[in-house]
């Protein structure tokens, strides 16, 4: 097969391949567990790399594969394993994704399933840095409320991480920014149901 032609001056230089053999990768249900422990463990380091260069599409589709792997059938791991850790950490790195791509329901939806899994005490035993995992995961959430105007769960969730961290200063300013929406809402409500009734 040519794979390439380059002309140089008056020479054309001409590549040729020849393939020996070709054997594809198995799908997701032909491989054994520890495969798909590895393959998602590198789908993950893509992710991450990608995810430090600001590739956050590329960071979410590789995050993607990774947990795809994770909840397939029959790749749940022993109860002492950190398996779930390991599938949150990754929902929490998609969610961080969506959030830098503005996309509020994945944000919400991978969010909502990181704090079910690290609010169940077998597993926040198990997870280093679980109230930091928490604290981050509310703090997007909240954002991805604020952005879609559902302040109400947006306050919830923010009393929550000042619950937990009373100083977080991320928080506050999010907080300001809430407030300041919710006045500017109620004010435009108000003028629209004026101008109804005139």
């Amino acid at each position: 097969a040519v794979v390439s032609t380059q002309s140089t001056g008056d020479q054309l230089v001409i590549v040729k391949l020849h393939l020996e053999s070709f054997s594809p990768a198995p799908d997701t249900w032909e491989m054994d567990i520890t495969l798909k422990h590895q393959l998602a463990a590198e789908m993950k380091l893509l992710g991450t790399n990608l995810l430090r260069g600001k590739e956050y599409l590329l960071a979410a589709e590789k995050y993607g594969l990774a947990l795809k792997l994770l909840i397939s059938d029959g790749c749940r791991a022993q109860p002492e394993d950190d398996h779930e850790e390991k599938i949150s950490l990754i929902r929490m790195n998609l969610s961080l994704c969506f959030m830098k791509l503005n996309v509020y329901e994945g944000v919400i939806y991978h969010s909502k399933l990181v704090l079910k899994c690290l609010e169940n005490p077998e597993v926040a035993v198990k997870v280093t840095k679980c109230q930091d995992h928490v604290i981050k995961t509310l703090y997007r959430r909240a954002w991805a409320y604020c952005q879609i105007n559902e302040f109400e769960s947006c306050k919830r969730d923010i009393s929550r991480i000042l619950e937990l961290d009373p100083d977080n200063l991320e928080t506050t300013k999010l907080l300001s920014v809430v407030e300041a929406r919710v006045k500017q809402n109620d004010k435009m409500m108000s003028n629209n149901l004026k101008s109804m009734f005139r």
